[in-house]
């Protein structure tokens, strides 16, 4: 596990903060725990914070207690709630997520009995993103992608609805209304990363066909959006794509098919101002971002900002910069007027989730 201490001890005042809540977010790839100190309902201050493969966790109790440990020793920081957002459907209790991703259960009961905190609330990792979009700071925290044409976006105003997509180890999605008492948007748990696949020209159909033969587990089902828009995703169209009769391949490519997973997708992304096939598979991956990203914002109308998350997207960021991908965003046959006044951004922000989940601790579910 990494360790990166954000306030450190001899710069802690601890006066400045009545609480304290533990803070995860557990993805199908990486894993994130943070101690945060809460200033007041809208300020949050992360103390440090821990990063590790979620394959390496065994017992995630023993992680939890080695930094309920160290807030103490530390920063004498008592800690009796926690947060976690999880890679996974939650049940309606709160209590119990089995990942989707990864082979992992997290039972909210059973991190009570087995630690010093009092109270566990579990969301979905992308509830948790949800839940983290209000606590962003404009200025710093996003980057916007440029409409085509004039920018009729308005002036950012939290009074609207929000949304968010990322793809990562899967493809997550929320959508978040305005709660005008408590001036925080609520965001909505979403499976919408396992909506079909909707192939746009031929090339894609053939994808379809592909995927059907190579990579789904029922062969009479439609692929969803997650086999292509995730880091898997963007493996089966380099797959896909490496198929077809009369593909070109290379030194560059001979390289990146003799690796797997994430050093795979590395390789791709790395190479795509040097390699064709390459270049086509990030070209074609991006495309069906933008046209997912449309496709959540005519569902929620987020006016207040669509917010595109996760490494993928940080990674790919010169790509979404440029002109096709807005383009795109834009393209339909009826609503492009709607989607011209939606806002998009790109969250550079690491820690989205996490600060989420603490915003859920202190403003939703907070117990004194």
């Amino acid at each position: 596990m990494n360790k990166q201490i954000v306030i450190p001890k001899e710069n802690f005042d601890k006066n400045l903060y009545p609480r304290f809540i533990l803070t995860a977010d557990f993805g199908g790839t990486n894993s994130y725990l943070a101690v945060m100190a809460v200033k007041d309902n809208k300020n949050f201050d992360m103390l440090f914070k821990y990063s590790c493969l979620t394959s390496e966790i065994i017992h995630v109790e023993e992680i939890l207690n080695r930094l309920l440990e160290e807030a103490k020793k530390d920063y004498d920081a008592e800690i009796s709630i926690a947060c976690f957002g999880v890679a996974g459907p939650v049940l309606e209790r709160r209590e119990y997520v089995k990942m989707t991703n990864a082979d992992i259960e997290i039972n909210a009961s059973e991190i009570i009995s087995k630690t010093n905190l009092k109270k566990v609330i579990l969301v979905n990792d992308f509830e948790a993103v949800g839940y983290g979009l209000d606590m962003l700071d404009i200025e710093k925290d996003v980057v916007k992608l440029s409409h085509p044409g004039e920018d009729i976006t308005k002036t950012w105003t939290a009074t609207h609805t929000i949304a968010a997509l990322g793809a990562g180890s899967g493809l997550g999605m929320t959508i978040a209304q305005y709660n005008k008492e408590m001036h925080l948007h609520t965001p909505f748990p979403c499976e919408g990363g396992h909506s079909d696949f909707a192939p746009y020209d031929q090339k894609e159909l053939e994808l379809v066909e592909f995927l059907k033969e190579n990579a789904l587990t029922k062969r009479d089902v439609h692929p969803e959006l997650e086999r292509v828009l995730t880091g898997k995703g963007m493996e089966n169209i380099y797959r896909f794509l490496i198929s077809r009769e009369g593909a070109a391949s290379s030194e560059i490519t001979d390289m990146i098919n003799t690796l797997k997973g994430v050093d795979k997708l590395k390789e791709i992304e790395n190479n795509y101002g040097k390699d064709p096939l390459c270049k086509e598979t990030i070209d074609m991956f991006i495309s069906i971002y933008a046209r997912t990203a449309r496709m959540v914002a005519l569902m929620s109308e987020c006016y207040s900002g669509l917010y595109i998350v996760g490494r993928i997207a940080i990674q790919n960021l010169d790509r979404l910069r440029e002109p096709s991908f807005m383009e795109t965003f834009e393209k339909h046959d009826k609503r492009s007027d709607v989607l011209r006044k939606v806002p998009v951004y790109v969250v550079t922000n690491p820690n989205l989730g996490l600060f989420g989940c603490c915003n859920v601790a202190v403003n939703f579910f907070y117990i004194k």
